[in-house]
């Protein structure tokens, strides 16, 4: 069943979207190989919020301990307590054109 994720990284928006633009190539090659269906980012009052929805939590979870998001993350200064995550089974989606 697809899976559904919602990180909130906390942090100066601005800076945050630009960090995220250097980084949306290799970002998205780490999605693409791992299965990513959808990905969508906008700032938040604290920081950006990434939604993410993967084919299943398998794919998730290679991406997210992919070496190149890792190394991503941490060229960033990023540390896990800059992030909130939720993960959801999607009990269906659609995607309209």
């Amino acid at each position: 069943m697809a899976y559904l994720t919602i990180a909130r990284i906390s942090g100066e928006p601005g800076e945050l979207l630009d960090g995220y633009r250097e980084s949306a190539a290799t970002m998205s090659e780490v999605g693409r190989d791992h299965g990513l269906i959808l990905h969508a980012v906008a700032p938040i009052d604290d920081g950006i919020m990434i939604v993410n929805l993967w084919p299943s939590r398998d794919g998730s979870e290679a991406a997210a301990t992919d070496p190149r998001r890792a190394a991503v993350v941490a060229s960033q200064g990023l540390g896990p307590e800059r992030f909130r995550r939720e993960h959801f089974e999607l009990a269906d989606y659609e995607l309209f054109d």
